[in-house]
């Protein structure tokens, strides 16, 4: 079948805006970027509803990214399928859910950083939510990992990201993400905020943000501290956010 000029013109201009995105998104999370497109709203307030039809549906999917993350846990230059797998949190995100043939860098802008090309996603095909717990395949956004900005103050939003691996009777999320020292799984627990470790000594909150000099004595450094909201990319029949944890 002989392709129309009109497809043929959209095909082409999706192409080159896929490249123009990939340049801009190199950096992912860890660049010094000042965004130059006009930032979403992003309301982390809202509940996924479980009743609301709303985004892909696939068990297969969940269990492709989780099994993609677990395959690169602990490396430090990851591979997938034979592919070199970026180690930027964002790229690392968007390779992790290409298993499940999902592009969370459809939606960037030019200026987006990967972070926020991937909320952008989320807003139009997803849910934004904010709650204490989420779902294993959930994404997990953070903001002021770093002073991305340099001017020494907390205002650097949707600085880091991450994929919620597994959810733990006390409600800790195991996490996990791309950091400068390789793939990581770590823990995050929105119960108890500002508790590095529980009473028997288990980390139930893991550091994010470095400690520099400049910090006072309130500069949060733990992940829950850090915790901006959950991306809910695939559906479900029932939402786990806002349950309480079982009972010790």
């Amino acid at each position: 079948m002989i392709e129309s000029s009109t497809a043929l013109f959209a095909r082409r201009r999706r192409a080159r805006f896929a490249l123009a995105a990939a340049v801009v998104l190199e950096l992912g999370c860890t660049g010094r970027r000042v965004a130059t497109s006009d930032s979403p709203a992003v309301d982390f307030a809202t509940m996924p509803d479980p009743t609301e039809r709303r985004g892909p549906s696939s068990a297969d999917g969940v269990e492709a990214v989780l099994a993609a993350a677990r395959d690169t846990l602990g490396v430090s230059s990851p591979r997938l399928d034979g592919d070199a797998v970026p180690t930027d949190c964002s790229g690392y995100l968007h390779a992790l859910y290409k298993r499940a043939h999902f592009d969370l860098f459809s939606e960037a802008r030019p200026g987006d950083n990967g972070v926020r090309a991937i909320v952008r996603w989320v807003q139009r095909y997803g849910h934004l939510h904010r709650a204490q717990l989420a779902a294993p395949g959930d994404l997990v956004f953070f903001d002021n990992s770093y002073d991305r900005n340099g001017d020494g103050r907390l205002n650097d939003r949707l600085t880091h990201a991450g994929l919620v691996e597994q959810v733990l009777p006390d409600g800790t999320l195991l996490i996990v993400h791309a950091t400068n020292h390789g793939i990581v799984r770590e823990p995050m627990n929105l119960f108890r905020p500002r508790e590095a470790t529980d009473a028997s000594g288990r980390a139930i909150n893991a550091p994010l943000r470095r400690k520099g000099t400049g910090d006072g004595p309130k500069t949060p450094h733990l992940m829950s501290e850090l915790f901006a909201g959950f991306g809910r990319v695939f559906q479900r029949a029932e939402s786990l956010a806002g349950r309480a944890p079982p009972d010790p």
